[in-house]
């Protein structure tokens, strides 16, 4: 029987009962001299167990806030060979007046792989109470282990970390040695800085886990061994390959999430909720951008079922037929799910499906679109920061300027470098090979928003961002990963350089990649790094790169100041004082060693035109529900009934922002119909954050 194993005496994963040492919540000032202590020195922790035949789990998702009801949605997954539905039990207890309560779930099966292991949903529905909560959960099925997670005040926004890459490609196991697989060192440090200054949400922003090892399976050997690409598409697969993808795809997913072979991430996954979003390495290397023909190759067709399969039960707790039941914004196809949900009544969450759907024509199609800002036109009144979660980063050095500085370079092959550098890539066109062993910088020219098949869908995309950021006073942000290496730019007014806070069309782009896999070759980075010029965006609005890393994680002065390939994550948070959005890149000190030093890039406040000062001349309690009010009762949580967003419900003013998104429009003028002047961006180092470091120059 396959089961987890508890880590060994000494381990260093966190305890996920204990709550964080100092620190009260209730909206208190966060520990921030002791956090910063930290980057110089590792705090220690206690050891998680599991239990019973539990072979994955629990994983936990946060979904949406109900402001109607008060209520917290997410969800808890444990797959395990129980076969009656086994029951969560879950309490509550408020951080500063220890106020308590106690809810019961019970199990839904989801799925069953070959009648032996069960996906076992768990539905939480919890009260929000104005002081954070911290959660505990347990269940018999877990060994009466109990695991917890924090849940922010009702009128607080929600601490976030966004992280990508969260595997190793196929490389050597040197290397990956090297970089410390086993001891998974940035989620040590992830979990290290959640005990100070809980996170209240995990944003994974694709490649969640690597599925590269799949060519080397034996099941593939009738792929791998069939060298002429007409037959290899038009292949039709044996059982026996059908059922090596299904069982592959199971025990992928089961070695990256489970305690037995990833403890540090196991730990993180049980005790910070997660909203996550696929790229193509949870499929495969590049998917969604090879040719038609091989996209519709029964091998992809099935691999990439499997992927379905597995991806919606392991990272959203559901199956395609459940997944808008469960909180998720169908696109065009069943296998396309987007996500729209809030941290808090100040952050709203764009999360774009940009492979469910995908061609090498579209990352998504138009209808999508439509659908995803439909569904943002009810987000609540008081939203003021929007993030956008894209994977491949919207704003990137142009590959354009890639090619032709690699075209007079000798001995670069632009194939190699900018195309297919994964084994896969290798076996479909036979010409492509990996570049000295390193890692792929880029996944395919395809994939980019920049290349030239997706400009003008890019173009579209933002032009509309920009149009709900002038409705709604909204200040838009990206995240996207996937690139193996973090910088920050941003889309700005070029008349505006001096009155951000009044500007639209100010969009920071944060780059965070990777959490565990390994950076590329320098001498690339080098390169984007000096042909990342200003670009014209549209009449009045470039983009351009930040200016961020003149020193690295250890002192060092740096030549490459726009992008670093450090491995790293995200963590951000909302200051309610300044109403500012602050993003701290957290980068790796040494390979494989715990510790990282943080760069900080802020998203300042937008205050525009009627939107903006209505918006932010009322209070927050203004523009949201009351707590308790409408149909909701703290009374009898226990008895609470299940709520699904497809559900209709009575409609009140602070539900929904009144105006839908219009079609893409010219740009206005800017400062028409705007506020006054406002002050200059402040980049000094906000009272609440990661680890300091200086500020990126604003131009």
């Amino acid at each position: 029987m396959y089961s987890q194993y508890p880590p060994q005496e000494g381990s260093h994963a966190m305890s996920p009962t204990s709550p964080s040492p100092g620190y009260g919540g209730s909206g208190g000032a966060p520990p921030i001299a002791d956090f910063q202590r930290m980057n110089l020195s590792g705090g220690s922790s206690g050891q998680l167990n599991t239990g019973g035949n539990v072979i994955c789990g629990p994983l936990l998702k946060y979904i949406s806030t109900d402001y109607q009801r008060g209520i917290y949605r997410g969800s808890c997954l444990i797959v395990s060979d129980h076969v009656q539905p086994p029951v969560l039990t879950v309490t509550l207890k408020t951080t500063r007046s220890g106020r308590t309560k106690q809810v019961t779930c019970q199990g839904e099966q989801l799925d069953c792989y070959r009648n032996q292991y069960r996906f076992w949903r768990f539905e939480l529905q919890l009260p929000f109470d104005e002081e954070p909560q911290l959660v505990t959960y347990t269940s018999p099925c877990l060994n009466n282990q109990p695991y917890s997670f924090h849940m922010p005040g009702y009128y607080e926004s929600f601490r976030f970390m966004f992280h990508s890459c969260n595997g190793f490609s196929d490389i050597p196991q040197e290397t990956k040695d090297k970089f410390g697989e086993k001891e998974a060192p940035l989620w040590q440090d992830v979990l290290d800085r959640h005990r100070v200054m809980p996170f209240h949400v995990l944003i994974g922003g694709g490649d969640q886990l690597y599925q590269d090892c799949l060519l080397k399976e034996d099941f593939m050997k009738p792929w791998n061994n069939e060298k002429d690409p007409n037959k290899r598409v038009n292949m039709k697969l044996s059982n026996e390959m059908r059922s090596g993808f299904e069982q592959f795809y199971m025990f992928n997913y089961i070695k990256n999430f489970g305690f037995k072979d990833n403890k540090y991430v196991a730990t993180a996954f049980a005790t910070i909720p997660s909203v996550n979003m696929w790229d193509d390495h949870d499929i495969i290397d590049g998917f969604g951008s090879y040719p038609v023909e091989m996209q519709q190759a029964d091998c992809f067709v099935v691999l990439f079922q499997n992927a379905c399969r597995f991806y919606y039960l392991f990272q959203h707790h559901t199956t395609m037929e459940l997944a808008q039941r469960d909180g998720m914004i169908k696109g065009t196809t069943p296998t396309c799910q987007h996500i729209v949900t809030t941290l808090g009544p100040d952050i709203g969450v764009l999360s774009l499906d940009a492979r469910g759907e995908r061609t090498k024509q579209d990352v998504c199609q138009p209808k999508s679109y439509d659908i995803v800002f439909e569904a943002m036109t009810k987000l609540p009144m008081s939203i003021k920061h929007l993030l956008v979660v894209t994977g491949v980063p919207l704003i990137y050095p142009r590959l354009t300027l890639f090619e032709k500085a690699m075209d007079g370079a000798a001995g670069f092959n632009l194939a190699t470098l900018a195309g297919k550098t994964g084994a896969l890539g290798d076996l479909i066109s036979g010409s492509l090979n990996k570049w000295n062993g390193d890692p792929e910088l880029l996944d395919d020219m395809n994939d980019h928003w920049t290349a030239g098949n997706h400009e003008v869908e890019r173009k579209r995309f933002i032009e509309r961002l920009q149009q709900y950021a002038r409705d709604r006073s909204v200040r838009v942000s990206f995240l996207g990963g996937d690139v193996h290496c973090c910088g920050a730019g941003r889309l700005y007014s070029k008349d505006m350089r001096n009155k951000e806070e009044g500007d639209p069309h100010l969009m920071v782009q944060i780059i965070s990649s990777a959490i565990v896999n390994v950076p590329p070759p320098q001498a690339l980075l080098s390169i984007l790094n000096q042909n990342s010029t200003y670009i014209t965006f549209n009449g009045n609005t470039e983009e351009k790169m930040y200016k961020l890393f003149t020193k690295s994680p250890n002192g060092n002065n740096r030549q490459n100041i726009k992008l670093m390939g450090f491995r790293n994550y995200c963590a951000g948070f909302y200051e309610e004082s300044t109403g500012k959005m602050h993003f701290y890149i957290q980068a790796e000190e040494q390979p494989g060693k715990k510790g990282t030093k943080g760069y900080l890039v802020d998203s300042p406040k937008l205050v525009f035109g009627q939107p903006g000062a209505r918006l932010h001349s009322h209070s927050k309690k203004d523009l949201v529900p009351p707590l308790g009010g409408g149909h909701h009762s703290h009374s009898h949580p226990q008895q609470q009934q299940q709520h699904y967003p497809g559900h209709q419900q009575q409609q009140h003013y602070y539900d929904n922002r009144p105006v839908p998104p219009p079609p893409v429009p010219h740009r206005q003028q800017s400062g028409v119909g705007g506020p006054p002047p406002l002050p200059s961006r402040d980049n000094s180092v906000p009272g609440g954050g990661f680890n300091m470091a200086p500020p990126p120059p604003p131009y």
